[in-house]
């Protein structure tokens, strides 16, 4: 039976790493959502490493940026494997970053439904 967690491992850290990301990653951009990713060496024995970012500009109150950033992370520890069983079929692995550019805090049926596509597209158009 397969575990859907999201161990520390899998959590992108790092300002360098971060910094790196954002200046040589290619992104998408599924409105409420940008999402960068890059292909990368990392530091720990898996696929993948994500981080989210709920930008203050945008939502002003703590409580709104947490619900949504554990929204997405939600979504994401629910769908990552078919992702990651990609990126070990192409042999690489890779470093993402979330970005909610909205200035609501989205359904979590929303959240699912556009993170999935960021992923399906950034796939088709970066792999």
């Amino acid at each position: 039976m397969e575990r859907y967690t999201f161990p520390k491992q899998e959590r992108l850290r790092g300002r360098p790493r971060l910094q790196r990301l954002i200046a040589e990653g290619r992104s998408v951009h599924v409105p409420p959502f940008r999402l960068t990713g890059l292909f990368m060496e990392l530091d720990a024995p898996v696929p993948a490493q994500v981080a989210f970012a709920v930008p203050k500009r945008n939502l002003p109150r703590a409580v709104d940026r947490n619900k949504a950033r554990r929204r997405m992370r939600e979504a994401y520890r629910l769908h990552k494997q078919a992702y990651h069983d990609r990126l070990q079929q192409l042999g690489r692995s890779c470093a993402w970053l979330f970005v909610l550019q909205g200035r609501t805090v989205p359904a979590y049926a929303e959240v699912e439904g556009k993170m999935i596509r960021a992923l399906d597209r950034w796939f088709k158009e970066h792999a």
